[in-house]
Order: structure tokens, then C-alpha cells, then sequence
């Protein structure tokens, strides 16, 4: 069972500010119960300020994993997809920056070439004006007299 900390905080401080009589001279209804519920709201407080400093690092945590997959995969399509040689000395540039500062993502970044553009890694670092020269000289396959019949 879960408890909602910050609502019984309230609850709590609700239930000591039983007052008798209006203005400064007031006094609690019972000042040990008073005085129970007042440390009753204060550690479920606590506990609710740790509960939201959990939910943060949390969306911290979400964002972060959010962004590397979103460099990855910028890094990667940068690579492998594009069509003009500055294109992908941009997304080049972006890989070896993120190494230069500590955050290597070489590993992830050849995973989305193989598995999501079909491409190695060793073909993605050619330039694409390199690859399209390699790719017209090799001979047509669909040229007569270059198939298999």
C-alpha cells in the first residue's frame, strides 16, 4: 500500500491546529496530541520531499537516456543517410566532440548503423561522395552480359 506522504503531512497539521479560543492566547484542544501530530506532519513532510527528489532524479534520469538516443541517432543517420559530404562531416563532428568531452557513443552508434540503416560502421565514415564513386565503379548487374544467364 502506497501512502501519498504529503497528504497526510497536511492531515496532521490539520488535526493539530485545534485551537480553543481566537488571537495569541489560544491554546491547543490537547497539547500532547497537538504536539503529536505536529511531529507526525513533520516526518511525513520528510517523506514527501524525498518521494519528489526521487520522481526528479527519475525524470532526470528519462530525459538524459532520452537525449543520448536522440544524439545517437542523429550521429548515426548523420552517417550513414546523408547525401552531401558536409552533412556528414556535421554529424562526424558531433561524434567527435561528444569524445573529446567524455562521452563516447561509438558503441551505440554502431548498433543503430547495423540494425537500423544497414550499414558498418567502416562504410558510414566514408564520405558519401566516396561511397557513390565505389558504388558507380563497380559493374551493373543488370547490364547485359554481366548477369548470371
Amino acid at each position: 500500500m502506497t501512502i501519498n506522504h504529503r497528504a497526510e503531512a497536511e492531515r496532521h497539521l490539520s488535526k493539530a491546529s485545534f485551537m480553543t479560543g481566537d488571537g495569541p492566547s489560544a491554546t491547543p484542544v490537547n497539547p500532547a496530541a497537538a504536539d503529536f501530530h505536529l511531529r507526525a506532519a513533520q516526518v511525513h513532510a520528510t517523506l514527501a520531499a524525498g518521494e519528489t527528489q526521487a520522481m526528479d532524479t527519475a525524470s532526470h534520469r528519462a530525459t538524459i537516456i532520452a537525449y543520448r538516443y536522440a544524439l545517437v541517432r542523429q550521429i548515426a543517420e548523420g552517417l550513414g543517410l546523408s547525401e552531401t559530404d558536409e552533412a556528414h562531416q556535421h554529424a562526424k563532428g558531433l561524434g567527435r566532440h561528444l569524445d573529446d568531452i567524455g562521452h563516447n557513443l561509438d558503441t551505440e552508434v554502431e548498433h543503430y548503423l547495423t540494425k537500423y540503416v544497414g550499414m558498418d560502421s567502416k562504410t558510414a565514415l566514408k564520405a558519401p561522395s566516396v561511397r557513390r564513386a565505389e558504388r558507380d565503379a563497380l559493374p551493373d548487374p543488370w547490364a547485359v552480359g554481366n548477369g548470371p544467364f
